[in-house]
């Protein structure tokens, strides 16, 4: 597995530097790859890497200014997350000293791929970056034999390879990297079924030492973004999960 470039935006240069070493910490997977890693300071210099779409994982502060300097605020830090969800398909983490109920429950419906309290320490950085990073990476590599491929479910238009849906009446949203690989995965294999397990290890898996990734906390939410046009359910004790209603289509 190749290192990423990693962005880290926060105006805070104590925390950017924190979550810098523990990404460096040679004794963690990710600090093992040798990452390029780079700070900056206000939105503005991080919109320039999201233009050039050259960032392979970005770790996002919600309390940040458009330019250092300028008064932050943490909806101007809100939004940027939306615009690289919506411009890039960059593995992306939030960072905030608020409780994940408050801020990042949102975001990461829209499509964010994991949040870090700062409050309860930077210990878990370097485990979800690398977390995150092998979602992106397993995305990359394994996609191209289906890119293209358009499956309808419920009401919903899911390509291959594009992480925005489209349902019939025209609205759309965007796939996290994880929803994305969950669903190619439902659509491509036979019966549209995968054994939860299998897959919690194979995409879902953090580091060592970090909590697990359950389905049935992934699953409820994925339903939730689709307005339950997509059904998911376990099979008895099993953990297998089905994608009902889907049908490969040639066009839109």
């Amino acid at each position: 597995m190749r290192a990423p470039r990693i962005l880290i935006v926060d105006d805070e240069e104590e925390d950017a530097k924190r979550v810098a070493v523990a990404l460096r910490d040679p004794d963690s997977s990710i600090g093992e790859l040798g990452c390029e890693i780079i700070e900056v300071k206000d939105v503005a210099s991080a919109r320039e890497h999201l233009e050039r779409d050259d960032v392979d994982l970005y770790v996002l502060d919600l309390g940040v200014a458009e330019r250092y300097g300028e008064l932050s605020h943490k909806e101007i830090g809100k939004a940027f997350v939306e615009s690289v969800v919506d411009n890039t398909n960059a593995g992306i983490i939030v960072c905030s000293g608020l409780p994940i109920d408050e801020e990042a429950r949102p975001l990461i419906e829209y499509g964010a791929d994991d949040y870090v309290e700062k409050s309860h320490g930077f210990s878990t950085i370097a485990p979800r970056a690398m977390s995150v990073w092998r979602r992106v990476h397993t995305e990359r590599r394994s996609k191209q034999s289906h890119s293209g491929r358009k499956f309808l479910i419920g009401d919903w238009m899911f390509t291959i390879g594009d992480r925005t849906i489209k349902n019939l009446s025209g609205a759309t949203k965007r796939l996290s990297i994880t929803e994305h690989i969950l669903l190619r995965h439902l659509c491509v294999v036979e019966d549209h079924t995968i054994d939860g397990e299998v897959f919690n290890i194979e995409v879902l898996r953090r580091e060592k030492g970090d909590k697990q990734v359950r389905m049935d906390v992934f699953i409820p939410r994925l339903r939730e973004k689709l307005d339950d046009s997509i059904d998911l359910s376990p099979q008895g004790r099993t953990g297998v999960y089905r994608l009902l209603g889907v049908q490969e289509v040639s066009a839109f």
